[in-house]
């Protein structure tokens, strides 16, 4: 379902990979570390997935990815 939902906002393999581990909790310095990216460019793709989503936070990103 989750899958769906981030297909259905034209995401990239990449943002796709973001998205699934804010949806675990991870701060942007540990999803650095486990996609090895710089906590900069977490941000970066975090702020290109608030805008193709639309939404502000993490919390609302994770509510409108689950559905809720």
């Amino acid at each position: 379902m989750i899958g769906i939902m981030m297909s259905s906002y034209a995401l990239t393999p990449r943002e796709r990979q973001v998205c699934a581990e804010v949806l675990t909790g991870r701060s942007t310095s540990e999803i650095a570390d486990v996609l090895h990216l710089s906590a900069y460019t977490v941000q970066d793709y975090l702020k290109s997935i608030f805008a193709k989503v639309g939404v502000r936070s993490r919390n609302e990103l994770a509510s409108r990815l689950r559905g809720l």
